[in-house]
């Protein structure tokens, strides 16, 4: 026999098994990557109705429906549902707002600490400006100066 040569020896009964038990295992299998899969997609999810939420512009309103600028020329499209204006905004004088609708008509609305204005985000009424697009939403007295309770821009 040569230095070189090996002998084999006899496993020990038994042995094959407690090294097939201590054997690192997969940290993965079907189950973890579908739950992973689960997670990821629940992620996703909320990350975008925190974008939306954050950046994202407000669905149409059904009267507005008629694309992004609501009517032709670019003006929303008519009055608001139950009280209220469509058109741009003409004036802000204090807390009273003059807005001219697609027929050319000028509307008094009124605004007030709980009116809510919204451009994107919302704003004060010192946001506003002349020629911006605004749909009012409020109620109408008897001489038809709106008492706004919200008001978006754009």
């Amino acid at each position: 026999m040569t230095s070189h040569d090996t002998e084999a020896l006899p496993l020990p009964p038994g042995l094959g098994e407690e090294l097939a038990a201590a054997a690192p295992r997969r940290w993965w299998n079907r189950t973890t990557i579908a739950l992973l899969g689960v997670v990821l997609l629940a992620g996703g999810f909320l990350a975008g109705i925190q974008a939306h939420e954050r950046w994202g512009t407000s669905a149409p309103s059904p009267q507005n429906a008629g694309g992004p600028s609501g009517g032709p020329g670019g003006h929303p499209a008519g009055p608001p549902a139950a009280g209220g204006a469509t058109g741009t905004v003409q004036l802000v004088d204090g807390d009273t707002l003059y807005v001219t609708t697609a027929n050319g008509q000028t509307v008094t609305v009124r605004t007030g600490d709980t009116t809510t204005v919204k451009v994107s985000q919302t704003a004060g009424l010192e946001t506003l400006t002349s020629g911006l697009p605004v749909t009012v939403e409020g109620t109408p007295d008897s001489e038809g100066v709106i008492t706004a309770t919200s008001i978006t821009a754009g």
